[in-house]
């Protein structure tokens, strides 16, 4: 019986997939007639499907952002808690450019061809990163789940509204203070490198800056993890510039981390 009914179900789902493909919009209850080409593929919704299923959402309720690699949708979960559902777009071709990221990490040494494949590895990147930092007590948003291109993490914000980053934000020197032990803790605790550390990635919460979007990440055996570091520190360097406050020389900071 239970066969039966799930059949239906995805019978229901490729006829309103189907509808929606025709249609080229997807309405995400927040920007009307906003196009999201090939977001919502089959496999995509099968596993949106299964999500609910197995009790991990309960149900999604629009769209937040959408980008050239990936959407965010805000979804809520049977405990009525906020979840942030980022679904990679297995269509993309950006993800070739993400190569030097992965190639030379030791934990994914066999990188199947195809982008699809690709994107896959990326979310599992990405939730490994956010995973390993979260256990080491690393202020960064909360992993749940991940399935394929679908990466389920705790919401930082309120009733559908993220909160805002760095730049969106009023910024001090212990915003800065606080962005340096970041990219420190990453390196002696998690043994990372974030790899596009900027003010677009950290969340300024109540609680102090919360770190977003490490599918960039590398280990510390990365053939270009210090390069990767540099850089980090020098982007995160010049935004606190920009704003008026006085830094430390970048060089200096980087020393000081790998020492």
């Amino acid at each position: 019986m239970s066969d039966i009914i799930d059949r239906k179900i995805e019978s229901k789902i490729n006829s309103e997939l189907s509808k929606k493909q025709r249609k080229k919009t997807l309405d995400d209850g927040f920007k009307k007639n906003k196009v999201i080409n090939e977001v919502l593929d089959k496999t995509t919704v099968l596993i949106l499907y299964d999500l609910i299923k197995s009790k991990i959402i309960s149900y999604v309720n629009g769209v937040v952002k959408s980008g050239k690699e990936s959407v965010l949708f805000w979804a809520v979960s049977p405990e009525e808690s906020n979840l942030a559902l980022k679904v990679y777009l297995t269509s993309t071709s950006n993800f070739k450019n993400r190569s030097k990221y992965l190639i030379g990490d030791p934990r994914f040494s066999r990188i199947k061809k195809g982008t699809k494949n690709l994107v896959y590895l990326w979310a599992k990147k990405e939730f490994q990163n956010i995973s390993k930092c979260y256990d080491c007590g690393i202020n960064v948003v909360k992993p749940i789940h991940i399935s394929k291109n679908v990466l389920v993490m705790e919401f930082v914000g309120d009733n559908g509204k993220p909160e805002k980053n760095l730049l969106e934000s009023d910024i001090s020197e212990n915003d800065y203070k606080q962005s340096l032990q970041l990219v420190d803790d990453l390196y002696h605790k998690a043994n990372l490198v974030h790899g596009d550390f900027s003010e677009y990635n950290i969340f300024k919460t109540p609680d102090g800056l919360k770190l977003f979007d490490l599918g960039s990440a590398v280990d510390l055996e990365h053939p270009k993890a210090n390069e990767f570091l540099k850089r980090d520190i020098n982007n995160i360097s010049n935004f606190f510039v920009k704003r008026g406050l006085t830094v430390e020389n970048p060089i200096d900071v980087f020393q000081r981390i790998v020492k």
